[in-house]
């Protein structure tokens, strides 16, 4: 009995260590840059330009209503694009892996477009909500 806690000890150990290397590679690999998107006094529209590396997502989140229309258009190369994410109910579709959206919103709260690529880019993100 002595033997086989041993065992499983020592086993353990090498999946949690193994584990544990895993997490840390996949955590180097994948950056995230988080922003929050506030429209100046008045305005319906934000312009954003960045720089996103490969292997990173960049994320921007900004409250707006039921009803209201949303426009996101991204400007980049061709490996570069975004998903826009609902309060409660995931990716909107049609808003999935595009450089260019438009609808009307189903519901109230902070909406999240992140930003990935395969590649190091430029972008500029222009998003109105009228």
């Amino acid at each position: 009995m002595r033997c086989y806690t041993r065992s499983l000890f020592v086993l353990s150990f090498f999946l949690l260590t193994l584990c544990g290397f895993s997490f840390e590679a996949k955590a180097q690999d994948r950056t995230t840059v988080d922003q929050k998107i506030v429209f100046k006094s008045g305005a319906s529209s934000s312009i954003i330009k960045k720089q996103i590396r490969k292997g990173t997502s960049h994320q921007y989140r900004l409250r707006a209503r039921e009803g209201q229309n949303m426009t996101v258009i991204l400007k980049t190369g061709k490996q570069t694009s975004f998903t826009v994410f609902a309060p409660t109910t995931g990716i909107i579709e049609g808003a999935d892996g595009e450089t260019m959206w438009r609808g009307m919103l189903s519901e109230t709260g902070e909406f999240l477009i992140v930003i990935g690529t395969d590649v190091t880019a430029n972008y500029t993100l222009e998003v109105w909500i009228k």
